[in-house]
């Protein structure tokens, strides 16, 4: 502070003045007495010049300051300088606020901004017209309270963010939204809510399309199966001549078998049923059993099969989905394990997870592949898998009733050194 030149200038000057009127008061001795009178005159000048700081600032509407010299003059045009400054910032921070509102009211997704206790701070018009909100009075109620649907009641609860939820909206059953949030700074979180009606609509035809298909396409298989069996060289010897064309029209009539119950699997998985369908099951058992059956597809392919068990805890799920999650990943690991290969399953506990673990030495998969292995009819080598009569949905199955049962899938694996497909279950 001392270095500044009006500090300098003033604290010079009055230690200018007591000097001379010191000198003045030695000669009547009066010394003391005069320095005593400078000193109450200067604190009552600075008192003024404070009481008029006071008054501009707080209680005056002026804009430009009192004028006042040295360093009362400096300490004014400082703070008008600033004040000016401020006023700029807040104009532009007035306008970047004034610019998003225009920017959000024209979107049509619902944006809102709540605390970490769900308190809502702001939104915009989608969110109030997809949601039923009244910026009167639901401007800090807790959205938890307004929206008690129980998906969305849980989903905060587990606050587990990294996929949006679909639920209906609160003031009309027949529109869909999807709600996400997103965590910022320490006590705010961004909710978007997007009305993806028409989308789940399509869904819906999609499911209910193939399903119908599926179940359409059963009898027909039905009846051309019974047919080709009936069709048998060894009980006519007259079909003799066209066996090997029965051969391959039963073996394709059994692949779409395959599909067909694919198909209306996915189908049930989509629409969630069998909802209460939920035992406690016996893991060790299940993984036992579908070994044994792996074993007997393996068949001369001489393959090493061994199931590893190093926990006895049972898992509370639908055993014919997990049934069929778990025989598609060991059989895939049979099809594509080359004669002599090593195929390894285990059923292991950690503190969080209940894993099972499927592990074989085949010829793997480049690791671009991995994010899509999971999409139906996606193949890695659309020929290998047709030849080997996969129908391209077995991932597909094993994620959606991994989603179901709120497990994971993870997948290891490298072009030439096997593959892990591991089933993570947490424990409740």
């Amino acid at each position: 502070m001392w270095k500044n030149r009006f500090w300098q200038a003033e604290l010079w000057a009055l230690l200018f003045i007591l000097f001379v009127l010191g000198l003045i008061g030695s000669l009547f001795d009066k010394a003391a007495l005069l320095i005593a009178v400078v000193l109450f005159f200067y604190l009552l000048w600075q008192l003024v010049q404070l009481s008029r700081l006071f008054h501009w600032v707080f209680i005056s509407k002026a804009i430009y300051p009192p004028s006042a010299p040295g360093v009362w003059g400096e300490v004014f045009n400082q703070l008008y300088s600033r004040q000016r400054k401020h006023r700029k910032d807040l104009k532009k921070l007035n306008n970047i606020v004034s610019e998003f509102r225009d920017s959000t009211r024209a979107l049509k997704e619902g944006a809102m901004i709540i605390s970490n206790l769900g308190q809502i701070r702001w939104f915009n018009k989608a969110s109030a017209k997809l949601l039923g909100l009244k910026p009167s009075t639901d401007i800090g109620q807790r959205l938890f309270n307004l929206l008690r649907h129980p998906d969305f009641i849980e989903y905060e609860a587990v606050r587990d963010y990294g996929k949006p939820l679909t639920i209906p909206s609160p003031i009309d059953g027949e529109i869909m939204l999807s709600i996400s949030i997103t965590p910022y700074n320490k006590d705010q979180r961004l909710v978007i809510i997007r009305d993806i009606t028409e989308k789940h609509h399509l869904e819906r035809v999609r499911q209910d399309f193939v399903a119908n298909v599926s179940h359409e396409l059963r009898t027909p298989l039905t009846v051309i199966t019974g047919y080709l069996e009936m069709l048998d060289p060894d009980m006519n010897p007259n079909l003799a001549a066209v066996s090997k064309p029965l051969a391959m029209m039963r073996q394709q009539a059994l692949n779409m078998g395959h599909l067909v119950d694919d198909l209306l699997l996915l189908s049930k998985l989509d629409s969630k049923a069998e909802a209460n369908g939920h035992k406690e099951i016996d893991i060790n058992l299940l993984l036992d059993s579908i070994c044994a059956e792996a074993r007997a597809l393996s068949g001369d392919k001489n393959q090493s099969i061994l199931f590893h068990s190093h926990t006895n805890a049972t898992l509370k799920a639908s055993e014919k989905q997990l049934r069929s999650a778990f025989s598609n990943l060991v059989f895939n690991a049979v099809r594509y394990t080359p004669a002599n290969g090593k195929i390894n399953i285990y059923w292991q506990e950690t503190e969080t997870h209940l894993i099972a673990k499927v592990e074989d030495n085949g010829p793997g998969i480049d690791p671009e592949h991995i994010p899509r292995l999971t999409e139906r009819f996606y193949r890695v080598d659309a020929g290998r898998n047709r030849s080997q009569g996969g129908t391209g949905l077995g991932l597909a199955i094993v994620k959606h009733v991994l989603e179901y049962h709120k497990a994971e899938l993870k997948i290891v694996s490298a072009a030439g050194k096997g593959s892990c497909f591991c089933c993570y279950f947490p424990k409740d």
